[in-house]
């Protein structure tokens, strides 16, 4: 990726984090005011953001793109009702989740009717080796990648690398994964993977606080994803050939080319 779209990317990254003004956005990107400004004139011309009263918000051009992402998502569709039936099932919250470089996105999510509830949404990205679905799915990678996927961890996580690569090689021989109190604390998760096409695996996972999965809940739980992931697998089987996921892609492939052709 060229260095004026990784630059872009950061400004779109900083406006959606609530950076809106010109001189904090330059500051926060240590890029200078100058180059800055030109970037962002770039990203407004093309409704990447919007600008009013001094102000950057992200443009409208981002929701266009992100609904065409959605429709590229077809086999979500496909399995919705599945979540739902086992969200029902269980009161617990349901995930569907992918692997994107070393992070878990997650794709469908159907809240369960617990009093707490998990804070998650579609879209969604952490560390894969912290979630149960990021586990499941890297155990289903070349092991010899699978120490890559070790991003540095927090003084306080609650296993070393050493128990994850354990926990990699458990999700390889027996499709399941556990987190609890790793992603976020007072969280836990269960998941099992599956095949959506030739090129794709998913993982399905049922979630919720801590405080719903007392003793050995948790890992009894492993039955039901394993369940809901062979159902979901026999729906994808059924889906027309080529229906699936598009390839991820990256940011820079929706810039505009201007950004692209642009020397800073």
């Amino acid at each position: 990726m060229s260095l004026v779209v990784s630059k872009a990317i950061r400004l779109i990254d900083l406006v959606a984090e609530g950076v809106d003004n010109l001189a904090d956005i330059s500051e926060a990107s240590e890029m200078s005011r100058s180059t800055t400004h030109r970037l962002l004139a770039t990203l407004v011309e093309h409704n990447y953001l919007k600008l009013e009263a001094k102000r950057y918000t992200l443009g409208y051009r981002l929701l266009e793109l992100g609904e065409q992402k959605k429709r590229s998502l077809s086999f979500v569709n496909a399995m919705h009702e599945v979540l739902a039936r086992y969200a029902q099932l269980t009161s617990d919250t349901i995930h569907l989740a992918i692997l994107d470089g070393k992070d878990m996105l997650l794709v469908d999510r159907v809240p369960g009717s617990r009093q707490l509830q998990i804070n998650s949404f579609v879209g969604q990205r952490a560390a894969a080796c912290m979630t149960a679905v990021g586990k499941v799915l890297i155990g289903q990678t070349d092991a010899r990648g699978w120490p890559g996927y070790l991003v540095p961890l927090r003084r306080d996580y609650p296993k070393t690398p050493a128990q994850l690569l354990e926990e990699f090689r458990t999700a390889q021989l027996e499709n399941y994964a556990v987190d609890y109190n790793e992603c976020d604390i007072g969280t836990c998760g269960v998941a099992s993977s599956f095949r959506v096409n030739e090129r794709l695996l998913a993982a399905v996972s049922i979630n919720g606080a801590t405080a719903y999965f007392p003793g050995t809940r948790l890992e009894e739980m492993a039955d039901m994803t394993l369940r809901m992931a062979g159902e979901l697998a026999e729906i994808a089987s059924q889906l027309p050939a080529g229906q699936g996921l598009s390839d991820i892609g990256t940011a820079a492939d929706a810039l505009p080319r201007a950004l692209r052709t642009t020397s800073m």
